[in-house]
């Protein structure tokens, strides 16, 4: 589900299983900063403001190539922010589903 205040990713197999990031926003041109929040059985975490500078490649960059592969690519795919608050692992399942960590 996407909106303009936050992308929210749901895990298939568990609906109770996700990660939120919102409250998107810019003191400059060169970063993007945004909260994540992580909720599973037992879990519910926030990181309250992730940096991703903008020559780095944002996150939405790394999930639109995602999409656009949707028949399946090998191996994994990663990406991270400069400074490694945030890191995010792909790889292509049967059936056509991507697993996300």
């Amino acid at each position: 589900m996407t909106s303009p205040e936050s992308v929210i990713i749901r895990c298939q197999d568990h609906a109770a299983v996700g990660v939120t990031f919102r409250d998107r926003f810019s003191f400059d041109a060169d970063s993007v900063h945004y909260a994540v929040e992580l909720r599973a059985p037992g879990l519910n975490a926030r990181v309250d403001e992730v940096v991703s500078w903008i020559w780095d490649s944002d996150l939405a960059p790394f999930l639109e190539g995602l999409a656009a592969d949707y028949r399946g690519w090998e191996g994994e795919r990663s990406w991270r922010t400069d400074d490694a608050d945030l890191a995010v692992g792909a790889v292509f399942r049967s059936g056509g589903y991507v697993g996300l960590t």
